[in-house]
């Protein structure tokens, strides 16, 4: 071979290297999930990973590869912006039980990573059905956008996952005179709301994702976005978004799912870790495990050495107001009708557990739970009760003004975060034991920077 050749080959050799080099640059992050009984499922927007991995790297996310266990990963990223487009508010989506790795790089590959799709997504009469490979729990989008379970059987098993509920003053000069004039009250997504966008993004490999918007024909300015992203084990990851783009004054502002286990069994049981804060137990003067361990409620089982909330929903527990077996008490890590009988429940779990409100004003004044006419209830209500008068510690609610308005302001807005988790568990115990465990690996799952 001539020096000349010897010397292109040289130079054609260094080329390729750099060019190689260049191209093999690629970025790491690690996202902590704790090891637990079954996979969770992990979402992060795009914006959150791009801060994670540095906003300098010019990340082409065609090359993202997923590893869990050593294992790769299949994932999927959802569109939902609906631009078109890889962008900030879209979602990665994967299943992980331990630690993953996420490696981008900066160079798209020849050929895109795929994975084949796990779920159907069939519409028919304006609602669309999603079913699973690896689930016998089907559900369905509305035309209004709310997603219900159904069991095998085709039985309810929840209903109406992130429903509004918004009660308050629709006609309200309180900026200019303080007047609060006529109260409006039943205004709900399901029925009261316009919906303004709906759409159910393609079924892949980890879920089907449902985007819902949402505008108040009556409380001017307020809107609700709706995300419903549907696993493929039939489990619901809610985010449920109110927003004011202008002044409302509210008294109800709260996310709702209804129907949970009762059309299956109506003596289903409903558990919860014991509330920290409860307002009537404070009334009543008593600790909240005295109030729902009294001989006229028998509302408590012990599981593990911890009290837990343990009763039929059938059961008249004797509440203090309104016929609600609990309101104004603190939201907890999760809680769940449990059917003993058909061997299964349904759960509300958080990503994170709540912070225990301050003291009772805070507690009304800002976000509870209740639990009223089946119906699992999270927000602000913010209704005054007379009993109040008798608590060391309620009766400083009642020096707030009356009615005690929820003031939003242009920009104010609220976000519920939940898993509804259908599960199989053979005991009240069983239950308790698998709803701490899942509430522990997903409020552990954790982007590291």
């Amino acid at each position: 071979m001539s020096k000349r050749n010897l010397s292109t080959l040289a130079a054609a050799t260094l080329i390729s290297a750099l060019l190689g080099s260049a191209s093999a640059a690629e970025k790491s992050v690690m996202i902590s999930v704790p090891k637990s009984s079954a996979a969770v499922p992990v979402s992060y927007t795009l914006l959150q990973l791009r801060d994670a991995i540095g906003a300098d790297f010019p990340t082409q996310w065609t090359s993202l590869k997923v590893m869990v266990g050593g294992t790769e990963a299949p994932y999927q990223i959802d569109d939902i912006d609906g631009n078109g487009r890889i962008s900030g508010p879209d979602e990665l989506a994967f299943w992980a039980n331990g630690d993953a790795t996420l490696t981008v790089s900066d160079t798209a590959p020849a050929t895109a990573v795929s994975y084949p799709a796990m779920m159907t997504a069939t519409t028919k009469d304006d609602a669309t059905t999603v079913t699973s490979q690896s689930s016998d729990v089907s559900a369905v989008v509305s035309k209004q956008g709310l997603v219900k379970l159904l069991d095998k059987s085709g039985t309810v098993i929840a209903d109406e996952l992130g429903n509004l509920r918004l009660e308050g003053y629709n006609q309200s000069t309180f900026y200019k005179d303080k007047t609060l004039g006529a109260y409006l009250e039943g205004k709900t997504t399901a029925s009261g709301l316009n919906l303004t966008g709906l759409k159910v993004l393609a079924a892949g490999p980890v879920r089907t994702t449902v985007v819902a918007r949402y505008m108040s024909p009556d409380f001017v300015g307020v809107e609700q976005t709706l995300i419903s992203r549907i696993y493929s084990d039939s489990s619901v990851d809610v985010s449920d978004t109110f927003l004011s783009r202008g002044y409302a004054d509210l008294m109800k502002v709260e996310h709702q799912a209804s129907r949970l286990m009762t059309e299956v069994d109506p003596d289903a049981y409903h558990l919860a870790p014991l509330p920290r804060l409860v307002a009537f137990s404070d009334v009543t003067k008593q600790t909240p495990q005295e109030y729902f361990a009294s001989a006229d409620r028998s509302a408590l089982k012990v599981v593990g050495g911890k009290p837990y909330l343990a009763f039929k929903v059938s059961q008249n527990i004797k509440p203090a107001f309104w016929g609600a077996p609990y309101l104004f008490v603190s939201p907890e890590a999760w809680r769940s009708n449990y059917s003993e009988k058909a061997g299964m429940g349904v759960a509300e779990i958080a990503h994170m557990t709540p912070d225990a409100p301050a003291d009772f004003t805070a507690l009304v004044g800002g976000n509870q739970w209740q639990f009223e006419s089946g119906e699992l209830r999270t927000g602000v209500f913010r209704w005054l009760p007379d009993e109040f008068k008798g608590g060391a510690n309620t009766a400083a609610v009642l020096t707030q003004p009356n009615p005690f308005a929820a003031h939003y302001y242009p920009g104010d807005s609220v976000t519920w975060h939940y898993l509804y988790q259908p599960y199989a568990a053979g005991s009240v115990d069983a239950a308790v034991t698998y709803l701490n465990d899942r509430q522990l690996a997903l409020s552990g799952t954790e982007l590291k920077k």
